[in-house]
């Protein structure tokens, strides 16, 4: 089953990753598990009205340098990851 990690860029965008349910919170307490157990994929995404609703995205790498501070999508991804909210999908 698949859940949404969401995260509120520092541009006030919202950007996701789609994971597996309930791996995110194993992730953070066990850095040991791979990324890419958690993830489903390295698809960063957002909606085309930078909110929950909209239609999906993939946001350019000026908007992730923006948002992030760095392009690197992995690091992207880990972030998202660390510091998002687990949504049902």
């Amino acid at each position: 089953m698949a859940s949404k990690i969401t995260y509120r860029g520092d541009d006030n965008q919202e950007y996701f990753v789609i994971a597996n349910k309930g791996m995110s919170s194993r992730w953070r307490k066990d850095k040991t598990i791979p990324l890419v157990d958690v993830v489903q994929s390295f698809d960063v995404m957002t909606t085309s009205t930078g909110s929950e609703t909209g239609e999906y995205i993939r946001p350019s790498k000026g908007a992730l340098q923006s948002a992030f501070h760095t392009n690197d999508v992995d690091k992207v991804v880990e972030q998202i990851v660390e510091n998002g909210e687990e949504k049902n999908m």
